[in-house]
């Protein structure tokens, strides 16, 4: 015992380990789906900011070739005498730098390959703010990132760089104007804490939320889940120590029930069947109750008898030429002792038929004989017998002939018992031959059983009437379940239809195929 209970704990230590890594690999699934959707939305980001300044850069330098190419100006840049710049066409320049189009987009500048800035539009506030620094006048892009980047946009005529790792997305785009010594170069960056703010908003809150409620949610619902199986454990604890008045909550075993939406059937049925097996624990023990006062009462009476006698006799109180009366006495006590403990002894037997006397034997004709053999105990009581039995050819059964034999004198015998006088009673066989078997109905014109009792009348010790318990022991019809179940065969007590009485209805199995 202590081995299979150590199993139990192992058991039940692995489904606790089993729930524990599922809730945890869920909950890390849960986690790297949220940093996936943050680094998504990260890049998202930053491909927002590098598409932006690449298609401005590229989309200026080609509205500007195209311009001063239909002007047919060229596009230069002079220092005049003074000292002061001369760009031509800087003013048609300059309105397509400060458009709202390449505005949007972030700081713009014309240079060239010096990193000497032309023109600029009025987003540029501050280079310092762009990561473009400058020196004296002409300003001029000092950062030697943006002068390598000028280096090879002159080469292929197309450059970008940015980063990403000071808390802001920065992307530098340049591109060469074609037909000229300049360049366009397109500074954008956003900081990225609008972006975390989007996901915590948008993401991060509404999911931890969500989880959390799948949590409360499966908790409960695992709760009430459980409810029924505490339940159901508690009854059978308090079955366990002998208490058989428990039962399971009817929310628990009714399935006409809906205060617990969250009891599957499954629950309902096994709610249902401890019911029925506490109440058939409890029957039993009030039988076995009863089957022992009634056990103690069969064998006190007669034993009481014997001992008055012998002791009468003994003592002389019953003269010698008496003795021979109550010595017959005496036996008569002994063979009911005798009797009442052989029933007891085949009841525990009979379930299981020796092979050796199995046969095949014609029904019809043992219900004949039966009916011949209790001709008697018919006459006694004015009973006429009405038989309906089936003439076909598969009235052949196949069995161990005196136990079933005996089977049918125990229905009829008891049909006999509760039938009144000028009563009758009906014996009907009926072959399936689908089903392989026989079926033999014996129904009576008696009173009947009532119908919460029509089970019980096959327990061991158990009479549908305890008043007239002093007619046998109540082990009649439980000896003809025994002998029945041992054939692999069936009896049912039902009400009768034709005569109004009890109607016993069982079966006999066809001989085997290899035997017909």
């Amino acid at each position: 015992m202590a081995s299979r209970a150590d199993g139990k704990r192992i058991s039940a230590g692995f489904a606790v380990f089993l729930i524990s890594f599922l809730v945890l690999t869920t909950l890390i699934v849960f986690a790297v789906l949220l940093f996936l959707s943050y680094e998504n939305m990260y890049k998202n980001l930053i491909t927002r900011v590098q598409s932006g300044t690449q298609g401005a850069a590229i989309d200026l330098a080609a509205d500007i070739t195209s311009i001063t190419s239909l002007q047919n100006v060229p596009f230069e840049y002079t220092i005049n005498d003074d000292g002061t710049d001369n760009f031509k066409n800087s003013r048609i320049i300059d309105r397509f730098v400060n458009s709202q189009t390449y505005r949007s987009n972030g700081s713009v500048y014309i240079t060239d390959i010096e990193g000497r800035i032309y023109c600029r539009n009025s987003f540029t506030l501050d280079i310092e703010d762009n990561l473009l620094t400058t020196d004296d006048v002409p300003y001029r892009i000092a950062q030697p990132n943006v002068l390598d980047l000028l280096k090879s946009a002159d080469a292929i005529g197309f450059d970008s760089t940015g980063s990403n790792n000071t808390g802001r997305v920065i992307s530098i785009s340049c591109v060469k104007i074609n037909s000229t010594p300049y360049y366009v170069i397109v500074s954008n960056s956003e900081g990225t804490q609008q972006t975390k703010a989007e996901y915590i908003s948008v993401i991060f809150i509404p999911a931890m939320v969500a989880m959390i409620i799948a949590i409360v949610l499966y908790a409960v619902f695992v709760y009430f889940s459980l409810m029924p199986v505490k339940d159901i454990s508690h009854a059978i604890s308090r079955v366990a120590e002998g208490d058989y008045s428990v039962r399971v909550n009817p929310k628990y075993s009714d399935p006409n029930d809906f205060t617990t939406l969250a009891v599957s059937s499954e629950f309902t049925e096994m709610g249902r069947t401890v019911n029925r097996m506490i109440e058939s624990l409890e029957n039993q023990e009030h039988d076995r109750e009863m089957f022992i006062s009634s056990i103690a009462h069969d064998i006190r009476t007669p034993l009481t008898s014997i001992n008055g006698f012998v002791t009468a006799m003994l003592d002389g109180t019953i003269p010698p030429e008496k003795q021979p009366h109550y010595l017959e006495l005496i036996k008569q006590q002994t063979d009911r002792i005798r009797t009442l403990v052989t029933q007891m002894t085949e009841a525990s037997s009979l379930s299981h038929p020796d092979p050796e006397m199995m046969e095949e034997f014609n029904i019809n004709d043992m219900i004949n004989d039966i009916v011949d053999n209790l001709e008697a105990q018919l006459s006694d009581k004015q009973i006429r017998v009405i038989k309906s039995l089936d003439p076909g050819p598969g009235i052949m059964v196949y069995g161990e002939a005196q136990q079933l034999c005996r089977v049918i004198i125990n229905i009829i015998t008891n049909a006999i018992k509760f039938t009144p006088v000028n009563g009758e009673i009906k014996i009907s066989t009926e072959t399936n031959p689908k089903a392989r078997k026989v079926f033999i109905s014996v129904e009576d014109s008696g009173a009947g059983v009532e119908e919460s009792k029509r089970q019980r009348i096959f327990e061991s010790f158990y009479q549908a009437d305890p008043s007239r318990k002093a007619e046998g022991f109540g082990l009649g019809l439980y000896i003809c379940k025994q002998i029945l179940a041992g054939h692999g065969q069936t009896i049912i007590c039902d009400e009768g239809r034709e005569l109004g009485g009890a109607r016993f209805v069982f079966s006999f199995p066809y001989p085997p195929e290899n035997q017909e």
